[in-house]
């Protein structure tokens, strides 16, 4: 996996949030941005991580209900978590916010679901979860909406390792010049 995450104009604080959590079965990433910018969107999105990797184990649509749940009485956030399962070759995505999520399969086809619009901050919200299949191959991207377009899938495709690419990778994406950033890219194999 690779991930960019830049705090806007290289502030103390970022406001956008990410994890990645491996286990032996699966593996849970998360990304977040917390409303607006600065130390009330940092402490948003860092309180929201905090329960992705206490929660991970759950299924993703109950980790966003938690992340729901802790986002009271605070500023609020946009969340994506997918969690990747290896017996099944499956991906499991929750998402409220504009938190963009593409899969590009080898075989050419792309799934990117449409997110959830809104944000959550504690209200009574309609969490949903779905699930995806995945070969060999297939990439994933997660990204904050400090990302105007990622990398495209031509190249994401052919790259093998992506931590020996990363630099070219990201300069390929295109960014939002006063905006918190986050940018996660994996490969499944």
């Amino acid at each position: 996996m690779a991930v960019l995450e830049r705090s806007k104009n290289d502030g103390e604080f970022c406001g956008d949030a990410h994890a990645i959590i491996n286990t032996d079965t699966y593996v849970v990433c998360a990304v977040i941005d917390g409303l607006g910018s600065g130390a009330g969107a940092s402490e948003s999105a860092q309180a929201a991580i905090q329960i992705v990797k206490e929660c991970h184990e759950l299924p993703v649509k109950a980790i966003v209900e938690k992340c729901n749940r802790v986002l009271l009485n605070k500023r609020g956030a946009v969340v994506t978590v997918v969690k990747l399962v290896f017996e099944d070759r499956r991906i499991s995505y929750s998402n409220f916010g504009n938190i963009g999520f593409s899969m590009y399969n080898p075989n050419g086809t792309t799934v990117q679901p449409l997110p959830t619009r809104g944000y959550l901050c504690g209200r009574n919200e309609n969490i949903r979860e779905s699930h995806f299949q995945y070969d060999e191959g297939t990439i994933f991207v997660l990204y904050s909406d400090g990302v105007v377009s990622p990398p495209s899938k031509l190249t994401l495709l052919h790259v093998n390792d992506l931590r020996e690419n990363d630099d070219r990778i990201f300069n390929e994406a295109r960014y939002v010049d006063n905006d918190d950033v986050t940018l996660l890219i994996g490969k499944l194999k």
